[in-house]
């Protein structure tokens, strides 16, 4: 009796914590910014409206994005990024969020292809995402390599390595699955996938060399 009492609340907990777990995060996270935000709009109004500090947050966020489209907003922000990008001790740190930001959010593809590669060594396959197919000649001076990035399993850090072209495999999975699958240690994929009857992938094709352009 006991067992199966046990049994039940595991399947329960199993099945309300990832629900319970984003309402925590996202809740966690509206209290945050409206804790920064919602005092001042207090003072300025004299009222206290729960959530809108919120509120005028993704409303200020929204605004900044339409006025990047006019000529002097996108003035003012390449004003501020060459500025940034040229103060010692701040440059490197705003470089970093710039780079994962524009990742994340879409604005250029920096995972540009989900592969296979040989890791740690030849009798088995990680999961990696290419991230630069033409590398400065100070890195590959054969130009025969491209960077692919490893990430661990529960989090987002990683290694990158540089393999030989020929060594990488095609891996028929978009960048969103392939960052479910690897981020969750392989839980995020589901069962019963068909797998194919050629008895072992070929050599990734797609990826031709290219002309060398030093310095990206």
């Amino acid at each position: 009796m006991i067992a199966r009492i046990a049994k039940y609340f595991g399947v329960g907990l199993a099945t309300i914590l990832p629900f319970a777990l984003v309402i925590w995060v996202v809740v966690s996270v509206v209290e945050w910014v409206d804790g920064w935000f919602g005092n001042l709009m207090e003072r300025w109004l004299g009222i206290t409206i729960p959530g809108l500090g919120f509120v005028a947050v993704m409303l200020g966020i929204t605004a900044l994005g339409i006025l990047t489209r006019s000529y002097v907003s996108r003035k003012i922000i390449k004003w501020l990024d060459s500025l940034f990008s040229h103060i010692p001790l701040i440059r490197s740190l705003y470089t970093l969020v710039k780079e994962i930001v524009n990742n994340v959010l879409g604005h250029h593809r920096g995972f540009q292809k989900v592969v296979l590669v040989p890791w740690p060594d030849e009798h088995s396959l990680a999961l990696g995402f290419l991230t630069q197919d033409i590398l400065p000649s100070s890195l590959d001076p054969n130009g025969g390599r491209v960077a692919v990035f490893l990430p661990f399993a529960f989090q987002f850090a990683g290694v990158t390595v540089m393999v030989e072209r020929q060594r990488i495999q095609p891996c028929d999975l978009s960048v969103e699955d392939g960052l479910k699958f690897v981020l969750s240690a392989g839980l995020g994929q589901s069962n019963g996938i068909d797998h194919p009857t050629t008895p072992q992938q070929q050599p990734i094709s797609s990826f031709p060399a290219q002309s060398r352009k030093d310095g990206l």
